[in-house]
C-alpha cells in the first residue's frame, strides 16, 4: 500500500529534509534578526496546519516568539488586508498550490512582510512567490493522505525554530530518523489497537502542548481515512465542559507522553476511566499504561522527538485501522490529493 511505503520511507526522509535545509533555516533567522521582526504569522489547511500549531509551540517555547495563525478567507472573501510588514510569514502546503494560502502570501509581500514557503515542490507558486524556500524533499506522496510530507513539515519547521533561538538543539533533530524508524518496531502492539477499535465510529482525541498539533492529526486522519468522526481536546479545555461526554462506552484516545504534562495526563485517563470510557493510550507513562483498555508502550522522549515519534506511531494506527475496517487508506472517498480552495 502507498501510505505504508510512505511511512517506512520516513527516516530517510527526514534525513533529506535536514540536509536540503540547514542553510536555508539560517539565512531566513539572520533575516529576522536584521530585520528586528517580532512576530510570526503561519498559513496553512489540514495536515499543514497541525504541523504549524506544532510550530507555534516550539517558537514560543525556544524563542518566545508569539504565532499566530492567518485566517485565508479574511483576504479571500472579506478582502481584508492584513499588515504583515513586521512579521515573518510563513505559508506551509505540501503541494504549494493552494489558492487560498497563496492569497494571504501575496498580500504579506505586498505589505512587506518576510515571507517562507513550507512545500514540496520548488516550483510551484506558493514557492515561487515566497522571499524564501523550505523544500521538504520527501519525493513523490502518492497517497491522497499526508503522512511523510507532514513529518518533512515539522523536521523543517522545527529546524526553523530553533534557527531563531539561537539554542544549540540541532543534535535532537539529527536524531529523529532513527527515532521515528524505531516506532516501526511497535507495528504488532499498534495493530492491536486497531483491532480493539475496528467496530467503533466515534472517538474523543486528547493531547497536550506541542502535542496539540499531532492530536488534531489524529483526529483528521481518523476521518479521512477511517471515516470516522474524532474530536481533538487540550486536555485542559476538556476539562471546562466537554468532560461531560465521558460516559460508559465512550471512546477516548490520550496521546500522553511523560515529561511537563504527566499529571494532566493521569488525571485524565483516571477520570475517564472512572466514568466507563474505553482507554486508549500512546505513552511512556506506567499509570497511563495501567489505566488504559489497550495502550502503545511509546519510548521515551523529550517534547521535540516526542512529536515526530508519535505522529509516526498515529500515523500507523489509521494505517491498520483503515484496513481493520475494510477500507483503502490510500484513496479515501471523495478527495484528491491536491485541495483546492478560496
Amino acid at each position: 500500500m502507498l501510505m505504508q511505503q510512505e511511512l517506512y520511507s520516513e527516516p530517510t526522509v527526514i534525513r533529506n529534509a535536514i540536509a536540503e535545509n540547514e542553510n536555508e533555516v539560517k539565512i531566513i533567522a539572520k533575516a529576522v534578526k536584521e530585520r528586528g521582526i517580532k512576530n510570526i504569522t503561519i498559513i496553512g489547511r489540514g495536515t499543514s496546519d497541525n504541523a504549524g500549531l506544532c510550530f507555534k509551540y516550539m517558537t514560543e517555547i525556544l524563542s518566545g516568539i508569539p504565532v499566530g495563525t492567518a485566517h485565508p478567507s479574511v483576504t479571500t472573501m472579506y478582502d481584508g488586508h492584513v499588515d504583515y510588514s513586521s512579521h515573518l510569514v510563513v505559508a506551509i502546503s505540501q503541494s504549494g498550490k493552494s489558492v487560498d494560502t497563496l492569497a494571504v502570501l501575496d498580500n504579506a509581500n505586498k505589505k512587506g512582510g518576510l515571507t517562507v514557503a513550507v512545500t514540496n515542490d520548488p516550483m510551484s507558486p506558493l514557492a515561487k512567490a515566497a522571499k524564501h524556500h523550505l523544500y521538504l524533499a520527501a519525493g513523490e506522496e502518492k497517497s491522497v493522505a499526508a503522512t511523510k510530507t507532514y513529518a518533512a513539515e515539522l523536521v523543517v519547521l522545527y529546524m526553523l525554530a530553533i534557527a531563531l533561538s539561537g539554542k544549540k538543539l540541532m543534535h535532537l533533530i539529527y536524531e529523529l530518523p532513527d527515532k521515528v524508524g524505531e516506532i516501526l518496531n511497535l507495528i504488532p502492539k499498534i495493530r492491536s489497537v486497531a483491532e480493539a477499535t475496528r467496530k467503533e465510529h466515534n472517538f474523543i482525541v486528547l493531547s497536550r502542548g506541542p502535542m496539540q498539533g499531532v492530536g488534531k492529526e489524529l483526529s483528521l486522519k481518523l476521518a479521512e481515512c477511517c471515516y470516522s468522526f474524532a474530536q481533538f481536546y487540550s486536555v485542559t479545555d476538556f476539562m471546562h465542559g466537554p468532560l461531560a461526554l465521558l460516559e460508559e462506552g465512550v471512546n477516548v484516545i490520550i496521546l500522553a507522553p511523560g515529561g511537563e504534562c504527566t499529571s494532566n495526563y493521569i488525571d485524565i485517563a483516571t477520570r475517564a476511566n472512572l466514568l466507563g470510557a474505553n482507554v486508549y493510550a500512546f505513552s511512556d507513562i506506567p499509570e497511563v499504561l495501567n489505566i488504559a483498555n489497550v495502550a502503545v508502550k511509546m519510548p521515551e522522549a523529550g517534547y521535540i522527538t516526542a512529536t515526530l515519534t508519535y505522529a509516526m506511531a498515529i500515523h500507523l494506527y489509521c494505517l491498520n485501522l483503515s484496513i481493520e475496517k475494510g477500507l483503502n487508506p490510500d484513496a479515501p472517498r471523495n478527495l484528491k490529493k491536491v485541495t483546492i480552495t478560496k
